[in-house]
């Protein structure tokens, strides 16, 4: 399996230098329950409830970097803090009286926040701590900025680059794949002539799902012919740098390096990479799935905030009816309950109109009769 961050060799260079002797600055003590965390994550040992399994080294760089921030910074030990003293480092984070070490504040300290509850979390579990002093402390954050581009734009970009590149775009943005899922693709993950790709649960971050491919099949089939590529081959055979580097070039160029591509992704021209492909990707089939449930299949999802965020983001209305919350087994019955009251109301009207002529004969007849009368 590829690792394009090399997540696993920097884990392991991590453990190596730091497990057995605690950083300067931090309580020994506060560090040796740090180490013994992230062994039981790395093991997938005391794990909360629903996420079960062994923690990824990418993970595993998080919550150690993360955290790390914390034992530096705290005044107390671990094993004494309170709520208020959590709150008051998240104050001096917010009010820039503790920076990061270059020097600027910190823009997404929720998700230092958010892997400080999970190391929180499993002292709990583990008897370390009876309190939970992270209920009350909140983790979110901004969305990051990123390149957002109209089918419009995608078209015209993807259609100017060179072949590999242009397969390896079409195909992110058809198969809506994270960067670590599409370059560990293989050619015999493909079937159905190349009409469906299937990523495995190894190499899926969230879970394996098989995606129904719409508008990259062609190019795919072309890409694999004219490499002679097997099914043991990987698909795509650059490094996601090298695609990264070429892709923020193309889009400068066409586009204007520092225009920023919409007020609301906020990122600029010259910021794009295979992650904005996603994000693009999301916007594309948010419209063309008939239910959320397929959506959040195709994108490895298991949490709709995501398709909330996207539809905030495309300015979609809720247009829900009440004919929409009918069941669709009872649509057919009152369709068939309005037809006939259609029916009836229509036979009503003929009867209504035969009997207005009656009464119109009727008084026509006396009319006569008397004009008749006085004539003798």
């Amino acid at each position: 399996m590829k690792d394009p961050y090399k997540n696993k060799e920097r884990w392991d260079n991590w453990k190596q230098t730091h497990f057995k002797k605690n950083p300067k600055g931090i309580r020994k003590e506060d560090w040796k329950l740090l180490i013994e965390f992230l062994n039981d994550m790395e093991l997938g040992m005391n794990t909360p409830v629903g996420k079960n399994g062994k923690r990824g080294a990418g993970t595993l760089l998080n919550l150690s970097s993360h955290n790390q921030l914390f034992l530096k910074n705290f005044k107390k030990p671990l094993l004494k803090l309170t709520k208020k003293d959590l709150h008051g480092l998240e104050s001096d984070i917010d009010t820039g009286k503790i920076l990061k070490r270059n020097g600027e504040k910190f823009t997404a300290f929720g998700n230092y926040i958010k892997d400080f509850q999970v190391f929180w979390n499993w002292m709990v579990r583990v008897g370390k701590v009876k309190e939970n002093i992270t209920e009350d402390i909140s983790c979110k954050t901004d969305k990051p900025s990123w390149v957002y581009l109209s089918e419009e734009q995608i078209k015209e970009f993807f259609n100017q680059l060179s072949l590999d590149y242009r397969m390896i775009c079409w195909f992110f943005y058809d198969a809506g794949l994270r960067v670590t899922e599409g370059v560990n693709i293989k050619v015999q993950d493909f079937s159905e002539n190349f009409k469906q790709v299937s990523i495995s649960d190894e190499i899926a971050k969230t879970f394996g799902r098989t995606i129904n491919l719409k508008l990259s099949t062609e190019l795919i089939k072309e890409y694999v012919k004219l490499n002679k590529l097997q099914p043991e081959d990987y698909l795509i055979q650059k490094a996601p740098f090298t695609i990264n580097k070429y892709l923020r070039y193309h889009s400068s160029k066409l586009f204007g390096a520092d225009n920023i591509s919409n007020p609301k992704s906020k990122g600029k021209y010259k910021e794009f990479t295979l992650y904005d492909i996603r994000h693009n990707s999301s916007c594309f089939w948010l419209n063309r799935y008939p239910t959320h449930k397929g959506l959040m299949y195709r994108f490895g999802w298991k949490q709709a905030n995501k398709i909330d965020y996207y539809s905030q983001f495309l300015g979609i209305a809720d247009e829900l009816t009440d004919t929409d919350m009918v069941l669709s087994e009872d649509r057919d019955k009152i369709y068939k309950l309005e037809n006939e009251l259609e029916s009836f109301k229509q036979k009503q009207l003929k009867q209504d109109k035969r009997m207005q002529d009656l009464i119109n004969e009727f008084d026509k007849a006396i009319q006569e009769k008397k004009i008749r009368i006085v004539e003798k």
